[in-house]
């Protein structure tokens, strides 16, 4: 089957629900192309449409078995309503594709991720949503079986919660990447498990080491201190301080003095932080000294890193700065690539804070990038190049960065940190945006997209910069995929958001949607002028709705748009914008039929145009010009003939002299048209 470029407004529910049927064979019979390609047509054509819950349950199950958990994760978001649906047998398809969903999301490691989309279970863990969704599909189907006792709906929801994968991944987008899986290996020991959270803790990867800690069941004594301290740090609540002391309690009770030390560098930090700065200065500047003294270089280079961030968040940033470079220096006697750059990132981005010589910031950072790159530490390095293009910005050396970043991308070595590769390409997609060369930076959007979503590390910014690349090369249609999802993501950054929502209605008008196009634009103008934004944007976005319900043949309302964005530009002194917009007005109550309003409207506009008084001798001659013609028109159609002649000769000696000769075509073929019927 092949899936032609998705057009949802003439497609019914019934071609929905079909082509959402056939999403889990597609990719079962191995045509991933156009099993993504029907997953974006559905899910564009079911926008806006949250009671359609058969068809959304079969996109959920789609997800569940094609390596898309996460994007599955977005629809879940529906279940604040489907136990009030009407229908008994889409609630039960709907909660056990659900439950489907949930249990892929917690065998890969993710049960314990908090859900956090608005609704009902907003914040219950995923594990937890799994057995509620199962619960409630079971609930569901024994209700239905009520009815004739076969039993049917209860094998059917077993059956369907059961499923396992038909595909390892089908990308939904270009350079998308499989979500990484975080559960550990099966099999572990528990002490093996809190040595992998323990690396993890050093690596940055918060998530991978939460999930050791949720794989361990049985808990030895030997390691009872270091699990309660990791479970301290990676679930932290009121009672954070009283674990970690408890942790210590059970390191002096084995005589473990480095983990002991360790611990009293974590916990000073803990309560400088939580108001108690004198005691946890001094428990963490002991703490680390005593590590100095040591021989353990790891350990004590840990304890300088502490010790500086509490020093920081004193103010105290030149005695950091001695703490980090000391540290730095003995890691790198220890040949400790991990922990160096760690020591020198702080220090980075320290200074870079701080407002310290960005040079030396810069140093710093490129430094422990390549620290980093010896490591394999993709987590850390894009932290240290976040430095780097801090450290270039402050600078001023945009053109640099550049070169730094081409550098860095062409020696990468295969095998490398892909987190750093995608970090990268989404910066080179940002400079070449910046001039203005949209469809070479497409590529980089999508792979850089691709590799932080593959961590669960995508951004609203690598969205958005997607969005602006897609819309800036015309690839409208992809436009429409991304859009959505990038306008939910941007809730945060409001200025950003409506940027976005332009160019996701933009889209649709330059794929002649001009439905669709008017409904983005009219739900823009009312965001902007709710919050009480009607300046340039708001005016520029209800002349768009206006110019697509004049497409539509909906003129009358399409001059009250036209009206509102003219009252808008009187506001702000834009008088010329205003005239404009009065003369379109005129136009679009003309094509309505309402000559009466059309005549009416012509006054406004008459007085609207010889207010402008500001503007350059060629831009009023214009403005006259159109406006002559615009009265042309309407005086024709009201059957004062010789007037509509009169203006519309003017009109077009007007566009001859100043230059706008297709213009002045228009205008003479008019002239032409109401000679004729005067002749007639």
């Amino acid at each position: 089957m092949e899936v032609e470029p998705r057009r949802a407004d003439g497609s019914g529910g019934a071609e929905i629900t079909r082509l959402c049927r056939t999403l889990v064979p597609l990719a079962a019979a191995g045509k991933y192309a156009e099993a993504a390609s029907t997953y974006r047509w559905v899910t564009r054509a079911s926008a806006g449409d949250p009671l359609r819950y058969g068809d959304h349950a079969l996109r959920l199950e789609f997800c569940a078995l094609t390596g898309n958990e996460h994007t599955g994760v977005d629809l879940l978001s529906l279940l604040d309503g489907v136990g009030d649906h009407a229908d008994a047998v889409d609630r039960l398809e709907f909660f056990a594709s659900a439950a489907l969903l949930t249990r892929r999301l917690t065998e890969t490691g993710y049960g314990g991720i908090p859900f956090v989309l608005d609704g009902p279970y907003d914040g219950v863990p995923l594990s937890r949503l799994h057995r509620r969704m199962r619960a409630a599909a079971l609930v569901e189907a024994e209700e239905l079986d009520e009815r004739d006792d076969a039993g049917y709906f209860t094998a059917y929801a077993e059956r369907k919660m059961a499923a396992n994968p038909v595909a390892e991944f089908v990308p939904l987008l270009p350079s998308a990447l499989p979500r990484a899986p975080i559960a550990p290996p099966p099999g572990l020991s528990a002490e093996e498990l809190v040595v992998r959270a323990e690396i993890h803790n050093h690596r940055c990867e918060p998530e991978e080491a939460r999930a050791c800690l949720a794989a361990i069941e049985t808990v030895p004594d030997e390691i009872v201190p270091r699990l309660t301290e990791l479970r301290a740090i990676f679930f932290q609540g009121d009672d954070t301080e009283e674990r970690l002391r408890r942790a210590a309690a059970g390191f002096r009770l084995r005589n473990d003095e480095i983990r002991f030390l360790l611990n009293q560098c974590w916990l000073g930090l803990w309560l400088v932080f939580d108001d108690q700065a004198e005691t946890g200065v001094a428990l963490t500047t002991v703490a680390a000294a005593r590590l100095r003294a040591g021989t353990d270089d790891h350990a004590a280079c840990w304890g300088e890193y502490w010790l500086a961030h509490v020093l920081s968040g004193q103010g105290r940033t030149s005695e950091a700065y001695e703490v980090l470079r000391r540290g730095a220096a003995r890691a790198r006697e220890a040949g400790d690539p991990l922990l160096h750059g760690t020591l020198l990132c702080l220090e980075a981005t320290l200074r870079n804070g701080d407002g310290e010589d960005p040079l030396v910031a810069l140093e710093l950072a490129r430094a422990a990038t390549d620290a980093f790159i010896v490591g394999n530490v993709g987590e850390k390095a894009v932290e240290a190049v976040e430095q780097v293009r801090i450290a270039y910005e402050r600078i001023g050396s945009l053109d640099e960065l550049d070169v730094f970043v081409e550098h860095m991308l062409s020696t990468l070595p295969v095998g490398g940190p892909e987190r750093l590769r995608g970090h990268l390409r989404h910066l080179r997609a940002l400079s070449l945006i910046g001039t203005g060369r949209f469809a070479e930076a497409v590529d980089d959007a999508y792979a850089a997209l691709g590799a932080a979503a593959a961590k669960g590390k995508d951004t609203a910014e690598q969205w958005y910069v997607l969005v602006t690349a897609l819309h800036g090369a015309g690839r409208y249609d992809d436009v429409l995929d991304v859009a959505p999802r990038t306008i939910t993501l941007l809730t945060a950054s409001p200025d950003w958001a409506h940027r976005c929502r332009w160019m996701y209605a933009d889209s649709y008008r330059a794929l002649g949607e001009s439905s669709r196009a008017f409904d983005e634009y009219a739900v823009l103008a009312e965001i902007l002028q709710d919050s009480g934004d009607t300046g340039h944007s708001y005016i520029s976005v209800s002349m768009a709705a206006a110019e697509q319900l004049d497409l539509l043949g909906y003129g009358a309302n399409a001059a009250d748009f036209y009206a509102r964005a003219a009252d808008a530009a009187s506001a702000i002194g834009g008088g010329y914008v205003a005239a404009t917009c009065r003369n379109a007005a005129t136009l679009a109550r003309l094509r309505s039929g309402d000559l009466d309003a059309a005549l009416t409207a012509l006054d406004a506009a008459e007085t609207a145009v010889h207010a402008v008084k500001t503007e350059t001798a060629p831009v009023r001659e214009h403005l006259v010009a159109q406006l002559d013609h615009v009265a042309a028109h309407v005086l024709s159609a009201a059957g004062r003939v010789r007037e509509a002649a009169r203006r519309a000769l003017r009109a077009a000696e007007t566009f001859h002299r100043i230059g706008e000769a297709e213009s002045a075509r228009d205008v003479d073929l008019l002239l032409e048209q109401i000679l004729l019927g005067e002749q007639g």
